[in-house]
């Protein structure tokens, strides 16, 4: 064979290449596309950074906690289903495949609802039946009995800066639905 013949196989075996691997690209592209991503509408209920100054200047505790929670799609009361979070604009987005794995739920703004149903071991943080919501430099834990009942949350604040914990509430529900406002 000639060196023209071996430079013609070359360019050959080069636009094969190419192309196949364009081709493998492209569906490997496709394949790894994130299933929900944009999940989420707008958040009917949030906690925003101006919530978070204006509770932070309130003169006592039991006011700045009503505030956050006045303005949270976890609030006080009874544990919300799946369709009362997915009516405040955040939908179902993540869930692992074990015994007592969280569900995920997300707003398009960024804010997240994780329900852990109680059933997972301690060491993963799954044993307690709680809701756990997150937008920011705020997070709210909310936790309920095993009839969905609120038995008591905690509320951290974030520094905007270094992200140092600014903040933090804590309340117990009495029997009478009365909040007993622990720090």
């Amino acid at each position: 064979m000639s060196m023209d013949g071996i430079n013609d196989v070359q360019k050959i075996m080069t636009n094969i290449s190419s192309s196949s691997v364009q081709k493998n690209t492209q569906e490997t592209k496709q394949s790894f596309v994130p299933i929900n991503k944009g999940v989420g509408g707008n958040a009917s209920k949030r906690v925003t950074d101006a919530v978070i100054e204006h509770a932070l200047n309130q003169p006592s505790a039991r006011k700045s906690i009503n505030m956050l929670l006045s303005n949270s799609p976890i609030g006080l009361g009874n544990q919300p289903a799946k369709e009362d979070i997915e009516s405040m604009g955040y939908q179902f987005s993540l869930t692992a495949m074990h015994i007592g794995a969280p569900m995920i739920f997300t707003s398009s703004d960024g804010g997240t609802i994780t329900v852990y149903d109680g059933k997972g071991t301690a060491e993963m943080g799954e044993d307690k039946r709680k809701i756990v919501y997150q937008n920011g430099r705020y997070t709210q834990e909310m936790y309920y009995d095993e009839r969905g009942k609120l038995t008591n949350g905690q509320m951290i604040i974030k520094d905007k800066i270094a992200g140092f914990t600014e903040q933090q509430y804590a309340f117990i529900m009495e029997d009478n639905n009365r909040m007993n406002v622990v720090k």
